[in-house]
C-alpha cells in the first residue's frame, strides 16, 4: 500500500532511504491486524518502523506481534487517541510506516530519560534530528535530557494518548508496549518538519504571576480559577464549584504563552477549587504573557487549512523535494473538537492532493514537541505537525 522506492548513491549523503510503505488493519484481532498491516506495507528488508493503534486493542499483543512480524527491526511509536489517521480517512486500528534505510534511524529506550539519551548517543553522536515518544507530564524531563546530551539537535515528537484519559496510553517499542519512559529515534536521513498552531491572538490577556510546572495558581495576582470562571463561564461552572477536567470545553479555545515573539499554544487541562489553582497540559512559569487564541473555522473543517499547511512548512524546513513518506500528529485535543469533521479535514482537497500516494500514517497525540525559533525544543498543545522524510 503506497510504497515509495528510491536509489541514493552519493557518498557525502544522509542516509538513504530504499523503501517505504504503509499498512493498516481493523482486524480486531491483534496478531492478524498486525500481520495484516506489515503485509500492507510490503517493504522488504525492512530497517525501521514506526507502529501504532488505539486503546480498544490489548496493545501489549499488539507490540509482541509487531516485535515478531519484523525481528531485529528498530520499532518506535506511541498509541493514538481514538483513531488512526490517513488521507481521506481517521479510523480505530493498528498501522505501521515501514523503512529500508541502513543506517537512517537509530533507536533507544529507558525508563529515564537520560539513560535513553546516553543509549542513543552510543548508536548517534550527532543525529539531524530526534524524534521522541513518551508519556503525559513527562514531556518536560525528556526534553531537557536531550538538551544536555544532544545540544542544538532540534527534537519532534507526540505523546501517547488514550481514548478517556485513563492512563492506557502506551510508548511502543521492539520491546513491548511501556507504561512510560522514553522511546527516542535519532534521524539519519533527510527529514523536513513542521508544528503549527492554526489559531490568531484576541485581545484577552493575563500575565502568570504564580505558578509552578504545570500548575498556575495566579493570573495578574489574582487567583487563576477566578480568571477562568470569567473567561469560559457556564461552559465550566460545575468544575469550578467540584473541580475536574475541562477538555471539551477548552479543546478549541487554546491559551498561548508568548515567548520569543512566538505563540505556544497550551490546552487548559483542569480546575482546582481548593487552592483556586488551574492546570495546563504544559508548562508554565511566572512572567508569562497569556494570550487567549481564536480557531476561527478549524474545527468547522477539521483543521483542514491547517494540515496543507503543515505539509507545506515541513517542505519547506527540510528543503524537502519528494518525501517518501510522512508522519502526522494531529493534537488529541484537536481531534476531540472537530468531532465528526476530522474526516472532513482529512479528505479535503488541499490535503489529500499534497500527499496522494505518499506512504503516512497519522496519530492523534496528547502533547506535541517542536524546535521552534527563539525558543528551543519546547511541549505543546493543541498542534499539529508533519514529518517528512527524503
Amino acid at each position: 500500500m503506497g510504497i515509495i522506492t528510491s536509489l541514493c548513491t552519493h557518498p557525502s549523503a544522509p542516509a538513504c532511504i530504499l523503501s517505504t510503505g504503509y499498512g493498516f488493519s481493523a482486524n480486531p484481532d491483534p496478531a492478524a491486524a498486525v500481520k495484516e498491516a506489515v503485509s500492507a506495507a510490503g517493504v522488504a528488508g525492512a530497517t525501521f518502523g514506526v507502529i501504532s493503534c488505539t486503546v480498544n486493542y490489548d496493545v501489549v499483543a499488539v507490540t509482541t506481534a509487531f516485535a515478531a512480524a519484523l525481528p531485529g527491526v528498530a520499532l518506535h511509536g506511541v498509541t493514538s487517541c481514538g483513531n488512526i489517521l490517513k488521507a481521506g480517512e481517521a479510523s480505530p486500528g493498528v498501522a505501521c510506516l515501514l523503512f529500508n534505510a541502513p543506517g537512517g534511524f537509530e533507536t533507544a529506550y529507558a525508563s529515564d530519560a537520560a539513560a535513553a539519551c546516553a543509549a542513543l548517543k552510543t548508536f548517534s553522536a550527532s543525529p539531524a534530528a530526534i524524534i521522541m515518544g513518551t508519556t503525559p507530564g513527562a514531556e518536560e524531563a525528556g526534553l531537557e535530557a536531550i538538551g544536555r546530551a544532544f545540544p542544538g539537535v532540534p527534537v519532534f515528537g507526540g505523546t501517547a494518548a488514550d481514548n478517556e484519559l485513563d492512563g492506557s496510553w502506551r510508548v511502543l517499542t521492539a520491546e513491548g508496549a511501556k507504561e512510560g519512559g522514553y522511546s527516542l529515534v535519532a534521524v539519519g536521513v533527510k527529514m523536513g518538519a513542521s508544528m503549527l498552531g492554526p489559531y490568531s491572538p484576541t485581545r484577552r490577556q493575563a500575565t502568570v504571576t504564580k505558578a509552578e510546572g504545570r500548575k498556575v495558581f495566579e493570573l495578574d495576582g489574582k487567583p487563576a480559577l477566578a480568571w477562568v470562571a470569567a473567561w469560559l463561564g457556564s461552559a465550566v461552572s460545575k468544575q469550578v464549584q467540584e473541580g475536574g477536567l475541562v477538555l471539551p470545553a477548552t479543546a478549541d479555545k487554546p491559551i498561548c504563552t508568548k515567548r520569543g515573539g512566538q505563540y505556544i499554544p497550551a490546552h487548559l487541562a483542569a480546575l482546582c477549587p481548593s487552592d483556586q489553582s488551574v492546570d495546563f497540559f504544559a508548562p508554565m512559569a511566572a512572567g508569562d504573557e497569556l494570550v487567549v487564541m481564536d480557531a476561527g473555522d478549524g474545527p468547522r473543517t477539521g483543521y483542514a487549512k491547517c494540515l496543507a499547511a503543515a505539509y507545506d512548512e515541513a517542505m519547506a524546513w527540510g528543503s524537502i523535494t519528494k518525501p517518501k513518506a510522512g508522519v502526522l500528529l494531529y493534537c488529541g485535543g484537536m481531534s476531540m473538537a472537530v468531532g465528526d469533521a476530522l474526516g472532513k479535514g482529512l479528505s479535503s482537497a488541499a490535503f489529500s492532493d499534497r500527499v496522494r500516494g505518499l506512504p503516512l500514517l497519522g496519530m492523534t497525540v496528547f502533547g506535541e514537541q517542536a524546535a521552534m525559533e527563539g525558543c528551543g525544543n519546547v511541549q505543546r498543545n493543541l498542534s499539529m505537525g508533519m514529518l517528512l522524510f527524503e
